[in-house]
């Protein structure tokens, strides 16, 4: 009898990490950053609108340009939305929530926890709304986009091939009456009653699941720390696109062998610490690979990183202080709050506790704030 319930032990152990390893494989595949995991969506175009947008909720997700007082922040998306928001309203399109495309993609703890938190607000259709500039025009001219395809509660959001309806065109309002006028000739079916009045606005995720540790891991004196490479983009099948398409994805690929290159000369600094490339995303996978440490990685404004680590803000700030490295030691760097930064942590990953490090290091590029992180820790756990 205890034979026979060892093994049945056994077999249950086996079950349960198989399962863990297929719900990884299964969520990181395609996981991308911001928009370009939108870039890549081929879509299958229908000339009439989803069935049932009037009767379902959906939410919008916004893409607009940096701005062209400040190129370190994005243009108004927010004025964007609540313009958008007055007509779709008026379509009686209940919108329940507005995203920055970028914020929803911002790390894959953050893309899990929004993509089970809508697919439980039964969400049933993305609305995408770009905004792109036209250049070589004397005054700001823009370039719309408003695309409806369902939505797929997978951490992609839309998935490769789906349907989907678009219009498009440089003048938005009349972009918008025209979508108004196909929704009236379709004579939709309309139970949307409760529509907000104005957009409501969601950014961050708390991405902290374990205890928060505003430090560094001191047994990363002698543990092996691990990164995770930039991902590629890996086209399922190249026969089902067109060479345009292959073209484009081998730019981006190409993009992404120069900044793992990049990213290897930076880590270079780590020495005399341990450190170790992997190709998976997840702290699961890399727990799987016999790990415990993991550096990852947040993208989107100060304010909102901030937020998702727990760090503490005030209403009133208009900067935050960045402890910049330097030849000389760490130099003061202010930065707006609303400045779009890249903030490195570590998360130990399997309790999920996450040193968010003792300096606020969040900088411009990822390449600035990884050589940051990596100063500022190799100063306080004095490793020379």
């Amino acid at each position: 009898m205890g034979y026979m319930s060892e093994n049945r032990n056994k077999f249950l152990r086996w079950v349960f990490c198989l399962l863990l390893l297929v719900i990884y494989n299964h969520s990181s595949q395609a996981q991308m950053v911001g928009a370009a995991a939108m870039d890549f969506k081929e879509l299958t175009y229908r000339d009439n609108l989803p069935k049932y947008l009037l009767s379902r909720k959906s939410i919008v997700l916004l893409s607009t340009p940096r701005s062209e007082e400040d190129p370190r922040i994005r243009s108004d998306w927010k004025e964007l939305s609540r313009f958008v928001h007055k007509y779709f309203r008026q379509m009686k399109i209940d919108p329940v929530a507005y995203f920055y495309i970028d914020d929803v993609f911002s790390n894959v703890e953050a893309n899990r926890i929004f993509t089970e938190q809508l697919a439980a607000r039964e969400i049933k259709y993305v609305i995408l709304v770009d905004q792109k500039r036209i250049t070589g025009k004397p005054e700001p001219t823009y370039q719309y986009k408003i695309t409806v395809t369902p939505f797929d509660d997978e951490n992609t959001f839309i998935s490769q091939g789906q349907n989907a309806w678009k219009i498009e065109g440089q003048d938005l309002t009349k972009i918008l009456v025209e979508m108004n006028k196909e929704i009236i000739r379709e004579e939709m079916e309309m139970s949307n009653y409760l529509i907000p009045d104005f957009p409501e606005f969601f950014a961050q995720a708390d991405i902290i699941q374990g205890r928060r540790i505003p430090s560094y891991a001191m047994d990363l004196k002698i543990e092996t720390l691990v990164v995770p490479r930039f991902q590629k983009f890996i086209v399922q099948d190249s026969r089902a696109v067109d060479q345009a398409y292959l073209q484009r994805v081998a730019k981006f690929n190409q993009e992404i062998d120069r900044k793992n290159r990049k990213l290897e000369q930076i880590l270079s600094s780590y020495s005399p610490l341990k450190y170790q490339l992997t190709d998976e995303v997840t702290a699961l996978a890399i727990y799987n690979d016999g790990h415990q440490f993991a550096l990852m990685r947040v993208d989107g404004t100060g304010e909102m990183i901030k937020k998702s680590l727990g760090f503490e803000t005030q209403p009133k700030e208009t900067d935050y202080i960045t402890l910049k490295a330097s030849a000389v030691g760490a130099e003061v760097y202010p930065l707006p709050v609303d400045a779009v930064v890249t903030k490195y942590y570590v998360q130990h990953v399997f309790t999920k506790d996450t040193y968010v490090g003792l300096k606020w290091d969040a900088d411009l590029t990822w390449e600035e704030s990884l050589q940051n992180f990596i100063f500022h820790m190799k100063d306080v756990l004095r490793i020379k």
